[in-house]
């Protein structure tokens, strides 16, 4: 394997790289594009490595590519399945406490959370959350049995009841179309949403690539909680 480029540091270097227009230099775009091409290229290579205590001396969980990719389709059928479209939000409950407040900005239709035996506090907001966001249509109960009479449906028994090969729905996703909102807050400490569009996300992979001599085959750390892991991939493709 050849040794990764010099990055990308100088005035020159930026100068030479405006000179070519963003879009002739991105070869997909979407974020679900870009897993399909690096499914094509390397479909057996680690794409996420999970530690659930984090310490690489303990066990802990690998996706390849190619089940990476089957996983993102089962999910986002399994969402379309249930009623989201391009446009609906799917939200992580977190434990912050303007969460009401950011869903409510959001329009979450679908809330993800752990069951009580994950994390019963945790939970127990999640019923709290459901009867202030009105929007909020259903949750999905992650590695639990769900309550499908309460609108809680068993996340981890359903998805694998969906095809992992492909998206049922067809849809094709433009690089302007929104994948995730991410909650931060303004000068003076109130919370908001920014969104951030598939071409975002693909810029920030790629001018990554510039500014750094990572290759292929090394790893970049990524801190979520723990049942959490995965999620950001399905969001924009269902």
């Amino acid at each position: 394997m050849s040794p990764p480029a010099a990055p990308r540091r100088t005035l020159e270097d930026i100068e030479h790289l405006e000179r070519v227009p963003l879009a002739r230099r991105l070869a997909v775009g979407s974020t679900y594009e870009l897993l399909h091409k690096a499914v094509t290229s390397s479909p057996e290579q680690p794409a996420r490595c999970f530690l659930p205590l984090g310490d690489p001396s303990q066990p802990g969980g690998s996706l390849t590519a190619r089940a990476f990719l089957g996983k993102v389709h089962q999910t986002a059928n399994l969402l379309a399945d249930l009623g989201m479209g391009p446009p609906d939000v799917m939200a992580l409950l977190l434990p912050a406490p303007q969460i009401v407040d950011l869903l409510q900005a959001a329009k979450a239709k679908v809330l993800v959370a752990p069951s009580p035996e994950v994390d019963h506090e945790l939970w127990q907001k999640t019923e709290q959350v459901r009867q202030q966001v009105k929007s909020i249509a259903l949750v999905l109960q992650v590695r639990g049995p769900g309550n499908e009479r309460e609108a809680a449906y068993a996340f981890n028994a359903l998805v694998e009841e969906y095809p992992a090969d492909r998206l049922h729905t067809g849809r094709q996703i433009a690089p302007d179309d929104i994948a995730v909102f991410l909650p931060t807050r303004d000068t003076a400490g109130t919370p908001g949403l920014v969104p951030l569009t598939h071409g975002n996300l693909l810029y920030t992979a790629w001018a990554l690539g510039l500014v750094t001599t990572l290759a292929p085959e090394k790893v970049l750390l990524q801190g979520l909680v723990c049942f959490f892991q995965g999620w950001w991939g399905p969001a924009g493709s269902s």
